[in-house]
């Protein structure tokens, strides 16, 4: 009687947890004072009651969902359940039950008793965690920008779709493995960032490569530490971004502004030249007039006629700067018409193959037929061609292998015809290339050149608006490409003249 009395009264106190006993099929045996405060019901309405009638919305009563619910605690000697309970009012609300099997002698199951608490707090805040959780997945999912986190050691936890498309691997394939494995400097590039991060936390704008692959993709990167609730840290998270197209743009700028640089030096210089010329041929007319007369003095003295004879190989050596620096500052208009530049490569090999057959230099020639035209002076493309050629040669001399070859081309996209000039001779710096295109600049003796072939090579092609360029290296020869854009008769922008 005094065990009677204590269960009674432990169930009569709980009056915020609702204890129910039913037999198996749900006939009320047991409703406590904490069932009658959370369904509405007084004990003597739920007696002899049953419980899916009185507490289950119609819905579930029809799905029969508490005959499920019985066969969950028979089979499992209890559950749990989190479902919607009804109340007398007719309100639904959200609950978590234990239902627990009560076992006859026999160990059979006889009866339920359940034990519910309401807790609409705990399914609000587990709906807004799981509606917080979507809506992050949704943001790094959407993001342009590769996210990835890895724990300690390094292993990735989670990509994105971003990260999946870069690394072009799905998801499954990657979770698990160490992020390293994309890193171009592998585990010494994954140490160096986790240095970084340990020394400060984050790092923002950090670059390096990523290796996809046969394929180099530039990264810049933010990436943090990860902390769990004690402050230790759990892992890292990386955002990648892929600046290929940012560096090609770059690149591009660079040279560009290269060209511009160079083309600005050499219009200012054109002027200077100009004058120079000019100043310099009027003494030099004087002198040779001069010389004239002396040459006539001199018939009887041998020693005096040898003297003259020097001075005017001076002055013709003189005359001839002259010429180049006007050929360099020329600023007349060209005679452009459409015309095929292996036309023009065949017409400086017939003056030239003899002279290159002479000093035991190999031509391979390689034309591609059916080029487009381009709108151009056949005459100063020949010498264009005639100054790389010499170049060429002179670059060959002390060279044991010597091929010269000349190739004619259309670029990838169709808008260029190309002229490539190669030999096998010694090559330039890096530094020589800066300047090749500079007026007076010169990687030869200085009695065979004054440094102005390349420089008025360079005005040509610009006045063809086209581009020339040079690839070289110490010891591996050197090949100037010569652009020029392809004729479309009747276009804008083709008539180099205007």
């Amino acid at each position: 009687m005094a065990a009677s009395r204590v269960l009674n009264s432990i169930l009569d106190s709980a009056t915020h947890t609702a204890i129910v006993v039913t037999d198996l099929d749900g006939k009320i045996m047991l409703f406590n004072q904490g069932a009658a405060n959370l369904f509405g019901y007084t004990l003597e309405e739920a007696k002899d009651r049953h419980l899916p009638e009185l507490t289950f919305s119609e819905e579930d009563q029809n799905a029969r969902l508490f005959e499920q619910i019985v066969n969950r605690a028979k089979s499992g000697g209890w559950t749990e359940e989190r479902l919607f309970r009804q109340h007398k009012s007719g309100r639904l609300f959200q609950a978590i039950s234990t239902i627990t099997c009560l076992k006859d002698s026999t160990g059979q199951c006889e009866g339920i008793l359940e034990i519910t608490q309401d807790v609409p707090d705990l399914y609000r805040l587990e709906k807004e965690l799981k509606s917080s959780k979507n809506f992050l997945e949704n943001i790094l999912a959407s993001s342009i920008d590769a996210v990835v986190t890895t724990d300690i050691k390094g292993h990735v936890t989670y990509v994105n779709r971003a990260f999946k498309e870069l690394i072009g691997l799905p998801g499954h394939q990657i979770i698990g493995k160490h992020i390293s494995l994309y890193y171009k400097d592998g585990i010494d590039q994954a140490r160096r960032i986790m240095d970084k991060l340990r020394q400060f936390g984050r790092i923002r704008d950090y670059e390096f490569d990523m290796k996809v692959g046969d394929k180099i993709i530039p990264i810049r990167t933010s990436d943090s530490l990860l902390y769990d609730e004690y402050g230790e840290i759990v892992g890292t998270m990386g955002v990648f971004q892929d600046i290929s197209a940012r560096k090609n743009l770059s690149d591009k700028l660079s040279a560009t502004q290269a060209e511009l640089i160079q083309a600005v030096k050499m219009r200012a210089l054109g002027g200077l030249v100009t004058g120079v010329a000019h100043e310099i041929n009027n003494p030099l007319m004087a002198s040779d007039t001069l010389l004239h007369l002396l040459e006539n003095q001199a018939e009887e003295d041998p020693g005096l006629r040898k003297r003259v004879m020097l001075l005017r190989e001076c002055n013709r050596r003189i005359e001839k700067i002259v010429k180049e620096l006007k050929e360099f500052s020329r600023h007349a208009e060209f005679e452009f018409t459409a015309m095929d530049v292996n036309d023009a490569v065949s017409s400086v090999l017939a003056i030239t193959q003899q002279q290159l057959l002479n000093q035991g230099i190999e031509v391979e020639l390689r034309l591609r037929e059916n080029l487009p035209l381009v709108l151009g002076d056949i005459n100063q493309i020949e010498q264009v061609l005639l100054n790389l050629m010499s170049n060429a040669r002179d670059a060959m001399e002390g060279s044991s292998q010597r091929v010269l070859g000349i190739q004619t081309d259309l670029s990838q996209k169709g808008q260029q015809v190309e002229i490539e000039v190669s030999d096998t001779g010694t090559g330039m710096t890096a530094e020589q290339i800066e300047q090749i295109f500079n007026p007076f600049f010169t990687t030869k003796e200085s009695d065979k050149s004054i440094g102005l072939g390349l420089s008025i090579s360079y005005r040509i092609v610009e006045d063809h608006q086209g581009k020339i360029a040079v690839k070289s290296a110490l010891n591996k020869g050197t090949t100037f490409i010569v652009s020029l854009p392809v004729y479309l008769a009747g276009a804008e922008g083709n008539d180099a003249s205007k």
